[in-house]
């Protein structure tokens, strides 16, 4: 655990940064003037109605690359939510994204939903592949993945939290740590520093990987309530403080890029969304929670409360932002109002030079890309790759919808055909086999295969398994190469002398 700033620290929180940074940073220009540009120079992908979607970063080709209701997606996350995708932003085409499920929870103990409660997914050239364990229940636990990001070396860093002993009369004991692995199957986790050791922020570590250099991250550690923070009118309030570090996996003690504090009594969780510029040189954050709500940026290096914080777009009142991302010369982020019951959001973009101070509001200064009422889109990240992203490949399953075979008798050592009518490629397997004996029984002679394509097939026969076809009558089975057994045919021929 990082022991607490000394007082002189404290007092000097996010609020007290930004007021020096006033003094030090120069006036930007006003966002409306840096909104003429709309060329698409990348992508975004995002979550919306239980589906990950992409589109260009100007709001065009909004299309979804996978859906939670997917079969293939489905099988593996019954009854399942995504969110929270990823895709690295220096020209990256891997999409990771989370899969929720509560499907093995049982209504007596429904807090323990086995393993994975949720896990991460990466899409790639339109194949999904499931990076943590597969879901299914496990006797009083819960294990969780949560935000997870790709790493410039193509790993994943990612929240892991373990719950064990959940009974109905205990919420059980819970191991939490920002984590890394290779973007494989079953592959180990490394844990991240010491953050086994820290408290997580309700809002989670939410490690954000350096775009310039694999061995560092940025992420956020709870240090507790026991402070007090003054709010507009200079009187100190009760307030939780947040460090955000900066470090190598092998460090134990990572310096601080920040501190954080939110009143408790607004009842703040952390900030939400860490992201770093593509040279790792400055922090974007949103701090949702009063005193301090809103999007800000600030130098890596340097003594927290003695450098430059940028408040780039302030919080309005009944707004929420949520994820904000750096986007090229733009900054991507989604925000949320309460339409009725339910939260509706958007998925806004600004320059990335805007600031409050040089006159940039929300929404007034922000393209809406989405402006979608009816939906709640979220969790936005952007890549510099251009070509689009590949949704799900929807896997068809071949079936033999169509089989004949000639009517007549076939004249022994010429060739004749059969006729198979696919559903989809596959290769077919035929089977042929002679009819002998009283009472009649069938004799293998031979097999073969052929690659079948979508619709008829003619599979031209003359030598099975390397002869002439003898005199008689025979049958010829027709199956598909790892398709169900029920997807097969029988044909009848003859062939004559």
């Amino acid at each position: 655990m990082i022991p607490p700033p000394p007082a002189s620290v404290r007092r000097r929180g996010l609020a007290a940064a930004v007021a020096l940074a006033c003094g030090l940073v120069a006036v930007l220009a006003s966002g409306r003037d840096a909104l003429a540009s709309t060329a698409a120079t990348g992508q975004i992908v995002w979550s919306a109605s239980n589906g990950i979607w992409a589109m260009e970063d100007n709001g065009a080709d909004p299309h979804e690359l996978i859906s939670a209701a997917s079969p293939s997606l489905a099988t593996l996350l019954p009854s399942g939510t995504v969110s929270s995708p990823d895709v690295f932003q220096n020209d990256g085409t891997a999409v990771l994204f989370t899969g929720l499920t509560s499907a093995y929870g049982t209504s007596g103990l429904p807090a323990a939903c086995g393993a994975d409660c949720s896990a991460t997914f990466e899409l790639h050239n339109g194949a999904l592949s499931e990076l943590g364990p597969p879901a299914g229940a496990a006797t009083g636990a819960a294990y969780y993945e949560s935000q997870p990001r790709i790493t410039a070396d193509g790993q994943e860093l990612f929240d892991s939290s373990l719950t064990t002993g959940i009974l109905p009369t205990s919420p059980g004991t819970a191991a939490t740590a920002l984590v890394e692995r290779p973007l494989a199957q079953n592959a180990v986790a490394t844990q991240w520093s010491n953050t086994n050791a820290e408290s997580e922020p309700a809002a989670g570590f939410d490690g954000a990987p350096d775009p310039a250099g694999a061995t560092q991250a940025a992420w956020v550690q709870s240090q507790g309530c026991a402070y007090q923070y003054p709010n507009a009118q200079g009187v100190a309030q009760s307030s939780c403080q947040y460090a955000v570090h900066f470090g190598t996996a092998s460090e134990n003690s990572a310096p601080v890029v920040i501190y954080d504090n939110e009143f408790v009594s607004d009842n703040g969780s952390g900030p939400t969304s860490l992201s770093l510029s593509t040279d790792g040189s400055t922090l974007l954050l949103v701090d949702p929670s009063a005193p301090n709500t809103g999007i800000y940026t600030t130098p890596v290096a340097g003594v927290p409360g003695f450098k430059p914080v940028t408040e780039v777009l302030a919080q309005p009142a009944g707004w929420l932002f949520g994820q904000a991302r750096f986007a090229g010369s733009k900054i991507v982020f989604d925000a949320h109002q309460a339409s009725g019951t339910k939260p509706t959001g958007d998925i806004y973009t600004i320059p990335a030079s805007c600031s409050i101070a040089g006159g940039c509001t929300f929404p007034a200064s922000a393209t809406d890309l989405t402006n979608d009422p009816s939906a709640d889109n979220s969790d936005p990240a952007w890549t510099s790759a251009t070509a689009p992203l590949q949704s799900l490949r929807v896997a068809v399953l071949a079936r033999i919808t169509g089989a004949s075979a000639p009517s007549a008798p076939v004249l022994r050592g010429r060739s004749f055909a059969l006729a198979v009518t696919l559903s989809a490629s596959a290769t077919i397997v035929v089977r042929i086999a002679r009819r002998a004996g009283t009472p009649p029984k069938y004799r293998t002679v031979g097999s073969f295969t052929v690659a079948g394509r979508r619709g008829i097939n003619r599979v031209s026969i003359r030598l099975v398994a390397g002869r002439t076809l003898a005199a008689g009558s025979y049958i010829a089975t027709l199956t598909l190469r790892g398709a169900a057994s029920t997807s097969s045919r029988t044909l009848h021929f003859s062939v004559r002398a």
